[in-house]
């Protein structure tokens, strides 16, 4: 499959730079909103204030709701910023040329990988071997022969 092929795959699919980028935000975002809520958390333990439940169920306290608001606020910042975008939008752009390998090249790729690291142990092993034989054994032997 040509790069062109993949390309016209991926946009009959529906998805284009835009949207690839869009999901990579909501995703970042959402792993932020849990580091900024949990840091939060940290920081209200310390200074003594109270961290109630505010939605029984759900268990948000002020410190998630605070790091979703957090979150939110550093997401839109970098999307509505232009250098930043620009360059997600030519890294998405890029990752929607990627061609993809087809299963089977994988299963040679791996095949291949796995022969050459045996065949690199089995060299390993028979230099090591060697040369403790020669540095523990013969020329200690030798040495005493002089």
């Amino acid at each position: 499959m040509s790069a062109n092929e993949a390309s016209e795959k991926a946009n009959r699919a529906g998805m284009d730079a835009k949207r690839l980028l869009v999901i990579v935000f909501l995703a970042l975002g959402s792993i932020l909103a849990l580091f900024f809520g949990h840091l939060l958390e940290l920081l209200w333990a310390r200074l003594g204030w109270a961290d109630e439940v505010l939605f029984e169920g759900l268990n948000w306290r002020p410190t998630s709701l605070l790091g979703f608001v957090l979150a939110g606020g550093a997401v839109a910042w970098v999307y509505f910023s232009k250098e930043p975008r620009a360059y997600a939008e030519e890294a998405a752009t890029e990752l929607m040329r990627v061609v993809w390998p087809t299963w089977a090249e994988v299963r040679v790729s791996t095949l291949a990988v796995v022969i050459t690291s045996f065949v690199a142990a089995f060299f390993l092993f028979f230099a090591d071997s060697l040369s403790y034989e020669l540095m523990v054994e013969w020329l200690p032997r030798l040495w005493e022969r002089l």
